[in-house]
């Protein structure tokens, strides 16, 4: 399957194997999924289909087919294929519209969406229901891949028992916590923490364990998702905070390894020591925002204005770097001219709403001419009217401080939502 070029070449070859009974097609099929998400996220992909409609027959029979025969999956395969199958989903459902128009997305979203953005529950349903018996089978890896696979579908209201599987999924690593590495140990934590799920026993169990392992050992990633995920489930382990910040300290000694802390990384952990309420060093927040200036200082660094929220907001409980926060400022007012930056209305709500919570006035940011200024001015039609509302307030903030606030055209859009009923009674309940 690596070798095909194409979603209709992938397809022809495992129908092929299908139809002749191969030994092997279970194992094609599970390999035609997984390299699907591959194809479909491929921008520079033309994503042409010669014959769509006997594609997409083809594409229901592989799908009826791994529902059909699914238990008889290799554990390895199955869950690889459903991380695939929800991947795909994931993918197809962020897409913008004006990406829809290739051939093997729109073949895709026939064959696994239905009504709207909800899911068909053919196949994922099928992947739940049959997992459960699997799960004592999975290795380590196979539980996280499953784990990830639920939390990409855990907004779908039409998903049924998928808190189910987490908890089962979160027993079976407790019963065998010691067969866990920390990448997928911190892969099922952060996902059973971003679930909302109370897991107390997995977090007591995993925990004890994680403090004993080397935090020198963990790739950044891993620390990031470890913290996240006792700082956002509230499990109190003081022990892990200070092991990960030794180890970050200690790695910072070395450019090297410094290089493999993601901006995303560096965020979330700033993120969740503040969220944990956990004391820092004066050293580690040294190294900490001296590596977070010399990444916003390196253009080739990706950060998301959701990063930049996680800094801003841990900052504020902790001690404020005011060249950080002007470099902040500098560096958004730059990404938000690229095309390749996201500037969805939810992030660009986030940030703004973070500073006025927060209290965190970023002049460069803020006047109305800057480059995000003028980034927010362009969404106004696309704002919900619970993020106008924040806009207004974050307006009402920058008033106060006898700052500009929001250009005129975008507040009086915010206004407009500020008179809804909801509003105009929400002072008598």
């Amino acid at each position: 399957m690596n070798e095909c070029a194409s979603i209709e070449e992938m397809v022809n070859v495992a129908f092929d194997n299908f139809l002749q009974g191969d030994c092997g097609e279970l194992r094609d099929i599970a390999a035609f999924w997984s390299h699907s998400p591959k194809i479909i996220d491929n921008v520079n992909h033309d994503g042409v289909v010669q014959d769509k409609e006997q594609t997409l027959i083809q594409l229901r029979a592989l799908r009826n087919h791994t529902v059909k025969f699914i238990e008889q999956f290799d554990p390895a395969d199955f869950s690889k294929s459903f991380l695939a199958v929800t991947k795909i989903f994931s993918s197809l459902t962020s897409k913008q519209k004006d990406t829809r128009d290739r051939d093997d997305i729109e073949l895709f979203r026939c064959l696994l969406i239905e009504n709207g953005d909800q899911p068909s529950e053919n196949p994922f349903q099928f992947f739940i229901y049959a997992s459960m018996p699997l799960l004592p089978q999975l290795t380590p890896r196979d539980l996280a891949c499953g784990s990830y696979a639920l939390s990409l579908l855990s907004w779908s209201s039409s998903l049924k028992d998928g808190n189910v599987m987490l908890d089962a999924i979160s027993s079976e690593v407790a019963s065998r916590v010691n067969q866990f590495d920390s990448r997928s140990l911190s892969r099922i934590l952060f996902d059973v923490a971003k679930s909302g799920q109370s897991q107390p026993q997995l977090f007591s169990v995993a925990g004890r364990y994680l403090c004993d392992l080397d935090a020198t050992r963990f790739a950044p990633g891993e620390m990031a998702n470890i913290l996240f995920a006792f700082a956002t489930a509230k499990e109190s382990n003081p022990t892990i905070f200070e092991n990960i910040a030794d180890a970050v300290v200690a790695q910072y000694t070395s450019s090297t390894r410094l290089s493999w802390f993601k901006p995303a990384d560096l965020s979330t952990i700033m993120w969740s020591f503040a969220r944990a309420g956990e004391l820092q060093t004066d050293q580690f927040q040294r190294k900490m925002h001296n590596a977070l200036f010399a990444k916003l200082c390196r253009m080739h660094e990706v950060f998301r204005l959701d990063d930049m929220s996680d800094i801003i907001w841990a900052m504020s409980r902790s001690s404020s770097n005011q060249s950080i926060l002007t470099k902040i400022a500098t560096r958004i007012n730059s990404d938000v001219q690229s095309l390749d930056f996201e500037t969805s209305t939810s992030s660009l709500t986030r940030l703004v709403w973070t500073c006025c919570q927060s209290n965190v006035q970023i002049e460069g940011l803020f006047c109305q001419d800057s480059k995000f200024m003028t980034a927010c001015l362009e969404k106004k039609e696309e704002y919900k009217d619970d993020e106008l509302r924040k806009l207004y307030s974050f307006h009402l903030w920058q008033q106060e401080l006898n700052c500009d606030g929001l250009p005129s055209a975008l507040h009086d859009k915010c206004f407009e939502a500020q008179l809804l009923p909801s509003n105009l009674l929400s002072g008598y309940d």
